[in-house]
């Protein structure tokens, strides 16, 4: 093992020891720290089930705008987390961009490692309804469209990375591309023909038109993406069952390619 891969190891085996995936508290105070070094803005969106529910923004309103969102299922830690450690990352950088975050849309499910809220709802199938936080999210949304809108999630049947993409005018190429990108040694792509039902290609499940009658309630992308709020929704999914550390890691790494505009501009060019 080089100089390289012990550092490494190192890191990894810190974060396993160190880490708090289900600790609220914690996610929110360390997103006040990055909101003071980025000058970001830190509104409280909602309270859902006694928690509140945050909504960040950062100062520019004109560009390329991006919506990211995490959180949704309390039992996918790594994607607020993955979340949150990017933003630690390139926090000096977020102010300036047309961004808005969702850091975490469903604290009590998190707190208690559970995927629905406390009246055991899924949050994610309920976006044509009022409950809060999702009816607030919605009021929020409201005259309000975005160039890319990404949806960080997991999948307890995974075995890899993989991506659904909602898109109105372009075609998969660019997904697959950002897709591969993505991937690592340690967190390898999907490659089943089918993920969760539906035809997958190299880890893309494409649509550019869906049928609501086959989709089980209606899910945060499909409500962006019908509703007009998105041109291009990308709902990025990485395996529960690998290692929490290379999760996190991977939701980095993708959000990476979206701030650097591999995705956002293609959005827009197509």
């Amino acid at each position: 093992m080089g100089e390289t891969g012990r550092e490494r190891h190192k890191e990894r085996n810190r974060f396993l020891a160190e880490h708090r995936a289900h600790d609220y508290n914690e996610l929110v105070r360390r997103w006040r720290l990055v909101v003071k070094r980025a000058g970001l803005r830190m509104e409280v969106l909602t309270r859902a089930d006694g928690f509140p529910v945050y909504l960040l923004r950062g100062r520019r309103s004109s560009g390329d705008s991006i919506y990211v969102s995490a959180g949704i299922h309390g039992d996918e830690p790594a994607a607020p987390w993955g979340l949150l450690s990017w933003a630690e990352r390139r926090a000096e950088e977020l102010a300036d961009k047309n961004l808005v975050m969702l850091p975490c849309l469903n604290p009590w499910g998190l707190i208690c490692n559970q995927r629905g809220n406390a009246a055991g709802e899924d949050l994610n199938r309920i976006f044509d309804q009022s409950v809060d936080p999702v009816g607030a999210l919605r009021r929020f949304l409201a005259g309000r469209s975005f160039s890319l809108a990404v949806c960080l999630h997991e999948d307890f049947d995974g075995r890899g990375i993989y991506l659904y993409d909602l898109n109105r005018n372009g075609d998969p190429h660019s997904a697959r591309t950002l897709l591969t990108a993505c991937g690592s040694p340690h967190m390898p792509i999907d490659l089943r023909a089918k993920i969760d039902g539906r035809k997958a290609a190299e880890g893309v499940i494409y649509r550019r038109r869906l049928d609501l009658r086959r989709i089980p309630g209606m899910p945060e992308a499909v409500f962006l993406h019908f509703s007009g709020h998105a041109e291009r929704t990308l709902t990025f999914e990485t395996p529960s069952e690998y290692d929490l550390f290379e999760r996190v890691e991977a939701h980095g790494r993708f959000l990476d390619l979206i701030l650097d505009g591999e995705t956002g501009k293609r959005a827009n060019s197509r």
